[in-house]
């Protein structure tokens, strides 16, 4: 049973979190800067500070599976990894898109293994690799979602007033992928608000009505009736965001999936919501067994204690950076 003391700080911490995934959404919202505005000098976007804001997560997330698999898997001599690939992934992305990314990873990788030959560690190269993917690749997935843009190929002339012009515009090599229609804040919006109410919903039916483990051998408290709750608040989270951005459109129509520009059916905008509503609920919930596991075979009850109640960076992102994942794959067909 979940005391009252523990109860109350998850709650209040868990409202600061939430309100800083909303302080996210609505910088990609109300801090754009387009290229058609009377003066569009702004280089400083709302999506420029999240990409910021999410590489230091993602350094942060890289550091605290260092901390949890221990320096007896992966030595001080790896350490300057760590920091080389918390750094650079941001820019790697703001100049080559995710397949920047991809090729930064390999990269860094490639210098572990240099590193593991002078050292005589190559067995620590499994642990890196996997702390590379997992959380490293997984969480990279918001810098894309950040950005989301779409595609030229798929919109009309009303998607011109709202072509973006910042920093991104100007990194970019041919100063023309930053400029798209933007995409970002419902693409963040989702994805947090999916996993925030999952997690929510599976908390409180989980500790009001659980009875049946779920998956007692990885995760004893976890119970079958909290799954449900789960999915039914993913849907909840997804319902909210279509009334928010395109029923009642209240952040301006080129944020939401009904755009006009983007040309989607009804079909497809239908589709795309009920996927990320359900199959992202599920998505988060194994991200969070995943942690879970992991957290297991390391030995520890959290990754660290920097947001008290909720644990560590990884406590909290292990669903988001999952369901990230799936509503990128989304996206795809989207961009």
């Amino acid at each position: 049973m979940v005391s009252k003391k523990v109860m109350i700080n998850r709650i209040w911490v868990g409202a600061l979190i939430f309100l800083s995934f909303l302080g996210m959404v609505a910088l990609n919202i109300y801090f754009p800067n387009y290229a058609y505005s009377p003066n569009p000098t702004q280089i400083i976007s709302g999506r420029a500070i999240n990409s910021i804001i999410i590489s230091a997560l993602i350094l942060l997330s890289v550091i605290e599976m260092r901390r949890a698999l221990g320096k007896d898997k992966i030595p001080d001599c790896f350490s300057w990894l760590l920091w080389a690939y918390g750094f650079g992934l941001g820019p790697a992305y703001s100049l080559f898109g995710y397949t920047g990314i991809l090729f930064y990873t390999l990269l860094v990788f490639l210098g572990a293994v240099v590193t593991s030959l002078i050292h005589d560690r190559v067995d620590s190269l499994i642990y890196i690799a996997f702390m590379f993917v997992y959380p490293g690749l997984f969480m990279a997935t918001l810098l894309y979602l950040n950005r989301a843009a779409a595609s030229r190929t798929v919109t009309t002339d009303l998607m011109y007033p709202f072509m973006e012009s910042d920093i991104w515009s100007f990194l970019t090599p041919d100063h023309a992928v930053g400029n798209l229609l933007p995409l970002n804040g419902i693409a963040l919006a989702l994805v947090f608000a999916v996993s925030t109410f999952t997690d929510s919903f599976a908390f409180f039916v989980g500790v009001l009505f659980g009875k049946h483990q779920l998956c007692p051998n990885i995760s004893p408290k976890k119970t079958i009736e909290g799954s449900i709750g789960g999915i039914v608040g993913g849907a909840f989270g997804s319902a909210l965001i279509y009334f928010l951005f395109d029923f009642f459109g209240i952040f301006g129509p080129q944020f939401g999936l009904t755009f006009d520009g983007l040309g989607l059916s009804t079909a497809h905008i239908v589709l795309t919501y009920v996927l990320i509503g359900l199959g992202g609920s599920v998505v988060t919930q194994i991200g969070d067994l995943i942690a879970s596991q992991v957290k297991r075979f390391c030995g520890i009850k959290d990754y660290s204690r920097i947001l008290g109640e909720h644990g560590g960076i990884m406590d909290r992102f292990d669903g988001i950076m999952l369901n990230a994942v799936f509503v990128s794959f989304v996206f795809m067909f989207i961009f």
